[in-house]
Parts: C-alpha cells; sequence; structure tokens
C-alpha cells in the first residue's frame, strides 16, 4: 500500500493505541477502588471503547485482505468505506492534535476511496456516468458561463472546459459544471447517475464523497497553479482513462 493510504491507516493505528492506553486507565482506576461511586460508569465506558477496538480491529483486517485480494469483495468494501466516513472526523482530530497536514489526510481519504472504487468497478452505460467539475476550471475572464450549461462553451481553447465538452461529445457522458456543494448536490439529483468522476480540490471532495454514499465516486483532485478557487487544472488525460476504464468495467 502506498504513502497516502498509509498515513491514514497509521492514523488509525495511534487511535487504536490511545484506545488502548485508555482502557488500561479504566482498568487501573477500577482496580485501585479509587472512585466506587462511578465503577459502573466506568466498566459502561470501557465497553464502548473496547467494542471501538475492535471495529478498528477489524477495519484493519479487512482493508489487509481486499489489498491483497484479487477479488472484489462489496460488502468488505463498503464496511471499509462507512467506518472511513464515520471516523473521518476524529482521524482529522487526531492529525490535528499531531500537527499534520490536513490536506495529506484528505489525499488519504481519497486515495483509499479511489482503491475501493477500483476493486469493485463494473461497466457502466455512458449515459450513467456524470463528470462533475467545479467551475474554477473556467477561464475566469470568459463571459460565457457555463455552470448551468456546459453547451454554454464556446471551445476557444483557453481553458479545459473544452476539453470537458470533446468528452460529452466523444463518449456520450454527462457533464455538469458546479458552483459548490449546493448546486452539485442539486446536479446529482436532477442528472440521477449511476457513478460520478468527481473533480475538485481535497477538501471539496472529501466532502462530497462523504455526501453521495449510495453512488460510486471517483475523485480526481484539480491542480491549482494559480492558488485555490482560480483558473485552476486537471489531467485531462486521468479523467478520459477513467471514462474508458469505467465503460469498460475494468481497471488494468
Amino acid at each position: 500500500m502506498k504513502g497516502k493510504k498509509r498515513i491514514f491507516l497509521g492514523i488509525l493505528a495511534v487511535t487504536f493505541l490511545v484506545f488502548t492506553l485508555v482502557v488500561l486507565g479504566i482498568l487501573y482506576v477500577i482496580n485501585r477502588g479509587r472512585i466506587e461511586l462511578y465503577k459502573y460508569l466506568l466498566i459502561t465506558l470501557m465497553i464502548f471503547v473496547l467494542f471501538l477496538m475492535a471495529l478498528i480491529v477489524a477495519v484493519i483486517g479487512a482493508t489487509f485482505y481486499v489489498v491483497v485480494s484479487k477479488k472484489s469483495n462489496k460488502f468488505l468494501s463498503s464496511f471499509i468505506a462507512n467506518f472511513l466516513d464515520l471516523f473521518y472526523p476524529f482521524v482529522v482530530f487526531v492529525a490535528r492534535v499531531l500537527d499534520l497536514k490536513i490536506e495529506k489526510v484528505e489525499q488519504s481519504y481519497i486515495e483509499i476511496k479511489n482503491f475501493l472504487f477500483n476493486k469493485n468497478i463494473k461497466r457502466y452505460a455512458p449515459q450513467d456516468i456524470l463528470i462533475l467539475s467545479p467551475h474554477c476550471i473556467q477561464n475566469s475572464n470568459c463571459k460565457f458561463k457555463v455552470t448551468y450549461d456546459i453547451d454554454n462553451c464556446r471551445r476557444c481553447g483557453k481553458c479545459q472546459i473544452n476539453d470537458l465538452v470533446n468528452f460529452k461529445e466523444k463518449y456520450g457522458v454527462n457533464v455538469a459544471v458546479a458552483t459548490g456543494g449546493t448546486l452539485a448536490r442539486k446536479v446529482v439529483k436532477d442528472t440521477k447517475p449511476k457513478v460520478i468522476i468527481a473533480i475538485a480540490c481535497e477538501r471539496d471532495l472529501t466532502s462530497g464523497m462523504q455526501d453521495v454514499k449510495q453512488i460510486p465516486v471517483y475523485g480526481i483532485i484539480n491542480e491549482r497553479p494559480n492558488g485555490p478557487c482560480f483558473n485552476t487544472r486537471v489531467e485531462v488525460s486521468k479523467i478520459e482513462e477513467t471514462i474508458k476504464k469505467i465503460l469498460n468495467g475494468a481497471f488494468l
């Protein structure tokens, strides 16, 4: 497993260690008998912590199995994905305590989600695929806004909206540009895709992946040579590669 995945799983391991220390501390207090009135409360807390520890161990084991197995396992992948979504806020909290860059944690989360996506990919029809792009990919000086209709693009080639329109025409997939999470959710609701290729920054991708749990999402992090949310770019070849593999039902 590569670096970004290791960061996330490493934080989970630290979390496991913290829970272990908490359990040992609770056992010490109970055995010393210094807080008789709170003994039952401490026992309840210990059971809860043990449950969380067992859950973390189960997730690490399931992750190892999914990684080494050549076959897809939708149940285990779903179990891991749901755990990541549930535990993500706590992982971010631990990362802040350890003074880690949150962007690295977000990248780890996206990479693991993409890995699970790849392990369970199946073939989809072009009309079931939605490419969802942020509006900041459009040239900031363009007068023809494509937020509500990407066909408003005049194909000048000054930004990569032109490439997205080409993909729409070449493969027959749906393409939409959103200004934020609210509009993105509306696009998903109106389009009703069965699979999404989402382009965004780390923060928006992690947020969107957690919002749209019932639809498989493959995240592609955009490039920000001019800073965030301004004339951003994306690796076009990666988008096309992803489209082809989804249409074929296989990530090689």
